[in-house]
This record gives C-alpha cells, structure tokens and sequence, in this order.
C-alpha cells in the first residue's frame, strides 16, 4: 500500500493489543482487514513496535462498520492487554499517585500516540488535560474511543467509582447510545468538543495507587525519558514543510517564507534544499491538495464545497479547475467513478 503524508504519525503498535480479540469475540476474522488497512496484526503483540497511526484508526472505522456497532472501539478496550505498550504502560500502572500519573502521560503521550496537541495545567481547582492528532487522521473516533478507555481503566486503579467526578469532552460526534460512554468512562461527558479533554478536581491528584510499585515506577519513567520525540524538521527539511502544508491548507496555506522561518534558515537556503529535491514550494502545495482531496473525496461525505474550503481554495472553481488538471474530471465525477468501483 502506497505511503500516505499520514502515515508518518505512528503508535505504539502494543496500545492496538485487544483489537483483534475484540473481533473474534464478536466472530470477525481481523487479520485479513489489517492487512487490506497496510497493517501487520502480528506486530500488535510486540513491545516497541510502531506502526502507522492513521492505518489502525482504518482498521478500526472498518471494524466498527463491519459489526455494524459504533461503540467497537469502546467495546475493544476491554480487550486490552496491560503493559503491552511497555515502559509506558507499567509507568501508568504503577505510578503512586494520580497526580505522578496525570504528569507522566502528559510528558510521554506524544511518544506512545503522537498527538499534535498534548498539554497538562494543573491548577489549585483542576487539572485540564487536552490532547487532539493531525488533521491528516480523518477517522480516529473508535480509536480515541478506545484509548481513552484504556486510560480511565488506569485511573479507577486510583479512583475507583470516584472516576465519575471526572468532566470528559470528546471531538467525535455523539454516539446514538451514549449509556456505554457514560459506564465505562465519565457520566460528565460532552461530544463535538473543539479537542478532547479531561477535566479533574484537583482534590483527586493525590490519590494514591494501591498497586503501585514507585521504584519499577522510576525505571519506566526514566526509559520514556531516555526516549526522543521524533523531529522530522530536525532531519529532512522538505519533508518537514510537506507535512507542514497539508496540516495547515485550511487555515494559512505556508509560504516559502513563513517555512524558512519556522525551519530556522533563510529562503533561500529552503529554496536551495526544495530545489535539490526536484521540488518546488508550490509543487508540495499542489501535491498535498491532490492527495488530501483525493482522501476528502472518497472517505468522507462532505460537500464539495466544504472540501475546497479544507484544501485552502478561495472559490469552488478553483477547486473544479485543479480536479480536472489532476483527475482530467471534475470533483463530483471522480467522486461517483470511484464510489461506483467499490
């Protein structure tokens, strides 16, 4: 399968551990849908494997619609083998207090789920924890389903039916059945929320963990610590700008300037760099708005009109015109061509 922009945000391969055995629970033979989604169920169970995050939230829309239960991703974390994601997840299950917890996850989360926004204040009344991914992740509601689930198994360690004092708001949109959200998470949940986000009385944080082990607690941590975000900018320049573009085509489509900046060198050294690479600053632009409108088209359902918008088109017609150079067909058609082949 083909390498997509999203492809390079990946996950611990460990944090998908119940997914499959969700699936036969429920009589669905997985791996054959993995391996259509580009993944290698076999990787799953192996400590320190990562894999691309965007092709195991496929996995997972595409379980979830096979069982025909929007709620799979929730359901699956039941399934879900603890420590699987290594030193992360026995630092979670060991941690002594929810505070020492709630520290840790906002520390290493990006480098277990690489997220595009991970930030923990902790205040005198609450602690706020927000997290959100790229945009590039289309379909990611079962698996923040489920690994949210998987956290809130961690913090009843600590709370036990107190985790109801909890405030949860969830990007995705409302579940018709919100019952199972409301058991297995917080009753204090809200959906379609900007990003998600925990909300947690601080009379909580010192909590402590009755099965905590603070010494094997230190060695996870110091082994996350030893662990480096990946830096794409640091490493190659022009795939940083590439990714860059397509995250922010709705919002401020960058300039060569504006990247040279961010990159921490002059314009025309980026130009120098984009140039030995056969590629140009408006190239990317028009290879990222091809790709992204290509996925736009024929995984989600919105208007053609709102799909220009997310590509940084000033007018429908620009949209149409870049369609016909790059699909020789309008919008709508290489969309009903493409729907009707599948």
């Amino acid at each position: 399968m083909k390498p997509t922009l999203a492809d390079q945000f990946e996950v611990a391969a460990g944090i998908a551990s119940g997914i499959n055995r969700h699936a036969a629970s429920i009589g669905i033979d997985s791996d054959p849908i993995a391996r259509a989604c580009g993944l290698d169920p076999e990787r799953f169970g192996i400590i320190n494997q990562r894999v691309s995050l965007d092709r195991v939230c496929r996995y997972m829309e595409a379980l979830a619609l096979i069982s025909g239960d929007e709620l799979f991703g929730l359901k699956s974390a039941a399934m879900f083998v603890k420590g699987s994601t290594g030193p992360f997840g026995y630092a979670m299950m060991n941690a002594p207090t929810l505070r020492d917890c709630l520290v840790f996850m906002g520390r290493n989360l990006q480098k277990v789920s690489e997220t595009a926004i991970c930030t923990l204040e902790i205040g005198p009344r609450t602690a706020h924890f927000e997290w959100t991914y790229s945009p590039l992740i289309l379909h990611r509601d079962q698996y923040v389903d489920m690994s949210t689930a998987q956290t809130f198994n961690h913090f009843r360690a600590f709370l036990g039916d107190d985790v109801q004092q909890m405030q949860l708001e969830l990007e995705r949109d409302r579940p018709k059945n919100v019952n199972y959200h409301k058991q297995l998470l917080t009753r204090k949940i809200n959906f379609r929320a900007p990003v998600n986000a925990l909300v947690i009385p601080a009379e909580l944080l010192n909590r402590a963990n009755p099965n905590a082990d603070p010494q094997l607690f230190g060695m996870m941590s110091q082994q996350m610590d030893a662990i480096e975000l990946r830096r794409t900018d640091a490493t190659d320049p022009v795939a940083a700008v590439r990714l860059h573009v397509a995250e922010n085509l709705e919002h401020n489509t960058p300039t060569l300037a504006s990247e040279a900046e961010r990159l921490g060198m002059s314009s025309r050294t980026l130009q120098r760099r984009l140039n030995e690479a056969g590629t140009s600053m408006q190239a990317i632009i028009d290879d990222c708005r091809r790709e992204m409108a290509t996925r736009l088209l024929l995984e989600t359902k919105l208007t053609l009109s709102s799909i220009g918008y997310k590509l940084g088109f000033s007018a429908p017609a620009a949209f149409t015109r870049s369609a016909i150079r790059w699909y020789a067909m309008t919008p709508s058609e290489f969309r009903q061509k493409n729907h009707a082949k599948s």
